[in-house]
């Protein structure tokens, strides 16, 4: 307890740092509140209040991260509720609304690479953390820190399931209990005050006691106001640290640093081809990863590329060419094989021809396949926000189809959803590139095993 007096005390001597604050709107949030670090940021916070709205009390939290080198991103979850609820759906999915958010809010301060953001809520803000956190895929959020958290939230309809997350009613129209959740596919960190008379510690102590990737952080003398900074600061700093570092995603080899590169080794030795796997806008995320753990499951490695990562900052054919080259010719080596599969997923599939149009004679003659899982028929090597909205962009410059065409030689297939865009796939079909089709929409209903199957078996 000495320690954190004295750091304490430090944190509050010496003057902090110099932070800049403005503001943005930005719909359905209404305006967020943007504290930006003195240096480029090395990690992204959305800091969520609570029902209080924007006060005093949430800009100091949101400052301190600041100060710390975070860019953070304020949200009055009035404003937003008061827009969620105007929404017809049958459930809420509050983390595609911040993931996009995210993404804009990147991009429009030019940040010169994307940062997954950390989720930071207090009170009914720490409940929505939660929620978001369970509900959407691995790799979209880094984690979150809540303070002051009860699992029951205030709204007239429930959260989505997404990757799982199951309400149970409270007062119906009014407000629902969000069951614990045993696959958190990032960390969730509840810092508790003892003295809380709103959240009381002993029911949020039986509900994350066991409960993988979650924790509980005590502080002895906090009520749900978190009053006295000295009685939570430093936890709340630690624990944000735990959250944040690293921001970056991870590299795989050090020969290759500046490449956002995923390895999945195979079940068991073979001599089947590598897959050189390009990812979604999304990045790489528990859909790229599952079909990759799906193929190395029958034999082959795959080198999985983040492209939300990669592409974050616009790219040409003939680079992202020599990069690849280098990945494919270094796992060559690696795995002591040859032969690889360039497979790529919705924006990597609208890259992956150009790809394999301009890839040297004697790769050429090693690639076994190129597959497209649910390819545009226009696409860009740079991410955009409207791509991943689905409204199309009008930036695409690259025609997909045309260069899928020309590489026939190459034995391209394409897979689609039964349910997706049919004009699209019928476009293909009629242009010679041959069409394959699994139940199910752009996830291909999750059918990793399905799609792995179709992949090594061409």
């Amino acid at each position: 307890m000495k320690r954190l007096a004295l750091l304490a005390f430090l944190l509050f001597a010496f003057p902090a740092k110099a932070i800049r604050v403005d503001s943005l709107r930005y719909a359905p949030f209404g305006m967020l509140h943007l504290f930006h670090p003195v240096t480029p940021p090395t990690a992204v916070a959305i800091f969520i209040s609570g029902d209080g709205g924007w006060n005093a009390g949430v800009i100091t939290m949101a400052e301190k991260l600041a100060e710390k080198g975070s860019l953070v991103i304020g949200v009055n979850i009035l404003q937003y509720y008061a827009a969620l609820r105007k929404q017809t759906g049958a459930c809420y999915y509050p983390a595609a609304d911040f993931e996009t958010m995210s993404l804009s809010v990147q991009k429009k301060l030019r940040i010169r690479q994307y940062l997954k953001p950390v989720l930071v809520g207090y009170s009914s803000g720490a409940t929505l953390v939660y929620g978001m956190l369970a509900q959407a895929p691995a790799g979209t959020f880094r984690g979150a820190l809540g303070l002051g958290f009860c699992p029951d939230i205030e709204l007239p309809k429930p959260l989505c399931a997404g990757a799982g997350l199951r309400n149970r009613v409270l007062k119906p129209g009014k407000s629902y209990f969000l069951e614990r959740f045993d696959k958190l596919p990032a960390p969730f960190i509840a810092l508790q005050g003892m003295t809380d008379q709103v959240c009381q510690p002993k029911a949020t102590q039986a509900y994350l006691t066991g409960l993988p990737n979650a924790s509980l952080v005590a502080l002895p003398k906090v009520g749900h106001g978190f009053g006295v900074p000295a009685h939570w600061l430093p936890a709340y700093l630690s624990a944000y640290d735990r959250l944040a570092k690293d921001a970056a995603p991870a590299r795989a080899v050090a020969s290759l640093p500046e490449l956002p590169l995923t390895v999945v080794a195979p079940a068991r030795p073979d001599t089947a081809p590598f897959t050189v796997f390009l990812s979604g806008d999304g990045g790489w995320t528990s859909f790229d990863q599952s079909v990759g753990s799906a193929l190395a499951a029958k034999g082959s490695a795959v080198v999985g590329l983040d492209a939300q990562h990669y592409f974050w900052q616009a790219r040409t054919p003939e680079s992202t060419t020599a990069d690849l080259v280098r990945v494919i010719r270094y796992y060559q080596q690696k795995f002591n094989r040859k032969d690889f599969v360039l497979a790529g997923y919705s924006f990597g599939a609208c890259v992956a021809p150009f790809v394999a149009n301009r890839l040297p004679a004697d790769l050429k003659a090693n690639l076994r396949q190129v597959v497209l899982l649910s390819p545009s028929e226009k696409g860009d090597f740079e991410i955009h926000i409207s791509d991943m909205l689905s409204i199309g962009s009008p930036s695409d410059q690259y025609d997909v189809l045309a260069e899928t065409t020309k590489i026939k030689a190459l034995r391209p297939v394409c897979l689609f959803g039964s349910e997706e865009d049919i004009p699209t796939r019928d476009r293909f079909a009629a242009a010679g590139v041959p069409v394959r089709t699994l139940p199910g929409s752009h996830h291909f209903d999750d059918a990793y095993a399905a799609i792995a199957n179709v992949i090594v078996s061409l």
